[in-house]
């Protein structure tokens, strides 16, 4: 009969990306080990190399995780609604950034850390672009370009997250949430319906 794990996959995997994050990629092998009360040679039986370990352990999921909870639009205001949007986002991004950052630091073959990343950004691109048809669809939305919208959306978002990363410039959540309130306002009023101005009718003599 075989022994039952003491420790999930799951498990190890969290406690990789945990040291890699502190640590850096060229964190010990046996530190997480030690960390997770096993050996080395447990974690490689359980992964076969380092290498498939810590991709494992960094590729981000092949799904964002916002999609999920926007998949709809209801009867909010736009910048509410864009505001929630935007913070979910952001909180993909501050866990998987540094990942990604990770991975590409880590000497392991770009062609093999890319495929390890997968279409993820490209599904998130195009769920966002499917959340502003529908608030376009709801009255909420005036624009023709949802595409460019998209791309600078995620880009804002994107970039303030590097930048913090790089920096190593932990920014508080309070900074954070005026930042996301600032464009959900910023973009509610660039792709707000423009109110139509009635011309005044001509008084006959």
């Amino acid at each position: 009969m075989a022994r039952p794990r003491l420790i999930t996959d799951e498990q190890i995997l969290r406690t990789m990306r945990a040291s890699v994050l502190e640590h850096g990629p060229a964190v010990s092998l046996d530190l997480v080990a030690e960390k997770l009360k096993v050996t080395s040679p447990a974690l490689l039986k359980r992964f076969g190399t380092r290498q498939t370990l810590m991709i494992e352990a960094l590729k981000p999921p092949e799904e964002p995780t916002w999609v999920q909870a926007h998949r709809e639009v209801d009867g909010r205001p736009l910048e509410t609604q864009l505001e929630a949007l935007f913070t979910d986002i952001w909180e993909f991004f501050a866990e998987a950034v540094p990942c990604v950052m990770a991975l590409r630091e880590s000497g392991i073959a770009s062609e093999l850390w890319q495929k390890a990343v997968g279409p993820g950004p490209l599904r998130g691109l195009a769920a966002l672009l499917k959340w502003l048809e529908l608030a376009r669809g709801r009255g909420l939305i005036e624009s023709d370009d949802l595409e460019t919208a998209a791309y600078t959306m995620l880009g804002a978002l994107h970039m303030r997250t590097i930048t913090s990363h790089i920096t190593r410039q932990s920014l508080a959540t309070r900074h954070h949430r005026h930042h996301l309130r600032g464009l959900a306002s910023f973009f509610a009023g660039a792709l707000a319906p423009r109110r139509r101005v009635s011309k005044p009718r001509s008084v006959r003599a």
